[in-house]
Order: structure tokens, then sequence, then C-alpha cells
């Protein structure tokens, strides 16, 4: 359970440290599932589709440093209509 929630933490802080060519605010979602139990932590990246790949590999290896492995998460995306000023 506690590394679920040193897990998240640094999902959602990788995820809003990050922000093609043309910006977009992104929703990021994280699933943990450790022990049976799930947890999904929600943030935003505003940023170029370039930028989204590698916060996504900075979170993956985030986790895989906090010893949830690769079976134990799942990371979906998904590009919104909000301005940068609401991207948080």
């Amino acid at each position: 359970m506690k590394k679920m929630i040193i897990a998240c933490a640094v999902v959602l802080a990788a995820c809003l440290s990050s922000c093609g060519d043309t910006n977009y605010c992104y929703e990021v979602s994280v699933t943990t599932t450790v022990a049976g139990f799930s947890n999904t932590a929600t943030s935003y990246v505003w940023g170029t589709s370039n930028e989204l790949d590698a916060a996504i590999a900075e979170t993956k290896a985030n986790l895989e440093k906090s010893g949830i492995s690769e079976d134990m998460y799942k990371i979906d995306y998904k590009r919104t209509n909000k301005s940068q000023s609401d991207c948080y």
C-alpha cells in the first residue's frame, strides 16, 4: 500500500513537471494495481506530443524505480480542449 501511494506521488510529480510541433493539453491517467488494490491518478500535461511521450517515459521509469513493475500499471492519455491556463 505504501509503494502504491509513493508511486502515485511520483507519477503526479513527473506528469506535472513536464509540459509534434503544436502544444495541447493532455489528460494523463495512471492506474496502478498493487496487492489487489487499484488506484488511479490523473494529471494534465501542456506540451507537444513529443513532450508528452517524454513525460510518459519518465513516469514509467519512476514507477519502476519505486518497485512497480510494468504489469502492475497502465497509462492512458487523451488530448483535451483545455487552454494552457486551464491545463492543470
